[in-house]
């Protein structure tokens, strides 16, 4: 959850118009611990309020590029969502080769690969993402799996 986000300050402080439609968004990423696909976040704006699902495709990758959202590249999926902030630092993910279904893991501590990825290779790495891709527990339990 994000009860400690502001995200009006967030807007402010970029220099991003501050609208309706964009809280909401950004509200709507916050409410869930885990990140969400597009229809997901118009269905909760939608409980709300009218709006068109390209605006909000053209929101997520405004803020995907100014680094308020990481967009998470699903195998086989329409990617997913998730708040880009102090409070959601950056984490790996379980996908379900099965269902398809994406768990966000607990962050674990990457700075000596960060650094090496940063620093003697020469290249600018700009983020670090990390999908364990196997069999969620569900899936296991239909197939009949411990």
């Amino acid at each position: 959850m994000s009860d400690a986000c502001d995200f009006r300050g967030l807007l402010e402080r970029h220099q991003v118009r501050v609208t309706p439609l964009r809280l909401a968004v950004l509200e709507a990423l916050g409410s869930a611990s885990r990140a969400f696909r597009v229809r997901e976040i118009l269905a909760h704006i939608r409980r709300r309020r009218r709006v068109h699902k390209v605006t909000v495709y053209r929101i997520l990758e405004d803020f995907s590029q100014r680094g308020f959202v990481r967009k998470i590249p699903v195998e086989g999926k329409a990617a997913r969502f998730e708040l880009a902030c102090e409070h959601h630092p950056p984490h790996p993910h379980f996908q379900c080769r099965a269902c398809g279904e994406v768990e966000c893991l607990e962050p674990v501590p990457l700075e000596q690969v960060w650094q090496e990825l940063r620093g003697p290779l020469g290249h600018r790495a700009d983020r670090l993402e990390i999908r364990v891709a196997g069999l969620c527990r569900r899936c296991r339990r239909a197939r009949g799996e411990p």
